[in-house]
């Protein structure tokens, strides 16, 4: 592996990172909101779940 590959990888591994710290709250609190805004958090949540897996199958294929 390069020092390309190797920066790319740190790159989307620090994306993922991010997210997930940025959505740790949402995560944690969304029972706990009111019903309709419960639904923005899930979405919210959906979406970025989808972003880290994507990011990692992105880090996955640089990795190989």
């Amino acid at each position: 592996m390069d020092e390309i590959d190797r920066e790319l990888i740190n790159l989307l591994s620090t994306k993922i990172g991010m997210l997930m710290e940025d959505h740790a709250t949402i995560a944690l609190t969304a029972g706990s909101l009111p019903t309709d805004q419960q639904k923005a958090a899930i979405d919210a949540l959906a979406v970025a779940s989808t972003k880290i897996t994507n990011l990692a199958a992105a880090a996955q294929s640089v990795a190989e």
